[in-house]
């Protein structure tokens, strides 16, 4: 049997990667956004860990600028 995940469980990054629509992006940058609160970019096909910019700070240590 599968076991569900709660909604409460935060989803880990790297385990629900979106893709490009309406063709190739023009550069690997294109896939990166500056979180406006942090000032980290993180990768936005990863969905955790675009869910991880939508909580209060501090935001993960690994997407803040170095």
């Amino acid at each position: 049997m599968t076991k569900i995940m709660s909604i409460d469980d935060p989803i880990p990054r790297g385990t629900v990667l979106g893709k490009q629509v309406g063709g190739p992006p023009l550069s690997e940058a294109e896939n990166y956004f500056k979180c406006p609160l942090c000032g980290g970019y993180f990768d936005t096909r990863d969905y955790g860990t675009v869910l991880d910019h939508q909580e209060p700070l501090p935001h993960p240590a690994q997407d803040r600028p170095q």
